[in-house]
């Protein structure tokens, strides 16, 4: 079993027939690996030197700035960020701002971690929020409970 094929194991309940976004999605092997139960993926990134050339039907890649998204407001159920946070720590404000908005109410992001650098990232940034769960270190942030900084 792939490492990302763990992973969404973890998440099933938060994305079983439900539309959600991988952000920074590198090669999209989450995106990919969430599409088995996932409704739709969209993933997002800056680059697609790495995207896989072949994908599900209901993964939808786009090149796009995290921090100024293009989708409409309260599109997704869950976004994702997997072992992307210290690709986007300088920008993690605006983009977590832009995560929210395209969160419906009920939505939560999920940071996950695996790599050295983005645990140590991410034990820096969410401390006593970031939880241990089969291996991958998680931050779940609510959108009901969120408070703008």
């Amino acid at each position: 079993m792939k490492k990302t094929d763990a992973a969404v194991q973890i998440f099933i309940p938060s994305i079983k027939s439900k539309k959600i976004l991988e952000v920074a999605c590198g090669d999209a092997e989450f995106s990919i690996s969430a599409s088995c139960y996932a409704h739709q993926v969209s993933c997002i990134d800056l680059d697609d030197s790495r995207i896989c050339s072949v994908t599900p039907d209901n993964v939808h890649f786009e090149i796009m700035d995290a921090a100024k998204m293009r989708f409409s407001s309260e599109s997704f159920d869950a976004v994702f960020l997997y072992n992307a946070l210290s690709h986007i720590q300088s920008q993690w404000e605006s983009i977590q701002e832009e995560c929210m908005r395209v969160l419906k109410p009920e939505g939560c992001i999920y940071i996950v971690g695996t790599w050295k650098m983005d645990i140590a990232l991410i034990h820096n940034m969410f401390h006593d929020e970031a939880e241990w769960n089969n291996g991958f270190l998680v931050v779940k942030i609510i959108k009901n409970y969120y408070e703008p900084k």
